[in-house]
């Protein structure tokens, strides 16, 4: 959960859990691409994007990066379907290990949908042969560096890096789990 694979609040503050939503969890399409943009920004503004200088604008805001991934790698991209509305995604590196983008739309926060993501692209990566998960989750974001420990994941190491995305320096907490 680098930059971009936040599903936090600026608070870290743990909410009242709140009823599940009915999910589907499927390969996003192209047709997905605004409503997933929309969901990646809002997601992006709330969460770690807050930690950043304002400058920082979410990666994914003009909706060029995910209508050119679901156009061109297919199975990438996993969305949270409620009722056909996306409300979420999760997008893998090329090779299925690591986890680059794990967005839940901040208004569904809290109620699983985060969770059923994260688990349908282990399942994935697990039935392609993957070993582990890698996540990088930006520093300062508690929020989501509480939901990756939560389910499993520990640190491994720290980095800071020049984001080709963002064009600035960022530190970030790359987590690993081991798939069984």
């Amino acid at each position: 959960m680098d930059r971009r694979a936040g599903s936090s609040d600026t608070s870290g503050a743990a909410r009242p859990p709140q009823r599940e939503l009915p999910v589907a969890i499927r390969e996003g399409r192209l047709a997905d691409a605004a409503a997933a943009t929309r969901v990646g920004v809002a997601a992006w503004e709330k969460g770690p994007g807050s930690v950043l200088p304002s400058s920082a604008r979410a990666p994914m805001a003009d909706g060029k990066m995910l209508e050119t991934l679901l156009r061109q790698t297919p199975g990438r991209i996993l969305v949270a379907d409620v009722g056909g509305h996306v409300l979420g995604l999760a997008v893998g590196d090329a090779d299925g290990e690591q986890l680059t983008d794990l967005w839940v739309d901040p208004r569904a926060w809290g109620r699983g949908l985060g969770s059923r993501l994260l688990a349908a692209f282990e399942q994935a990566a697990g039935e392609r042969g993957r070993k582990r998960i890698v996540i990088d989750v930006l520093e300062g974001d508690e929020r989501g560096l509480g939901f990756c420990r939560r389910r499993g994941y520990q640190a491994v190491g720290r980095s800071t890096v020049r984001d080709r995305d963002l064009h600035m320096m960022i530190g970030k907490i790359r987590l690993e789990k081991r798939l069984a």
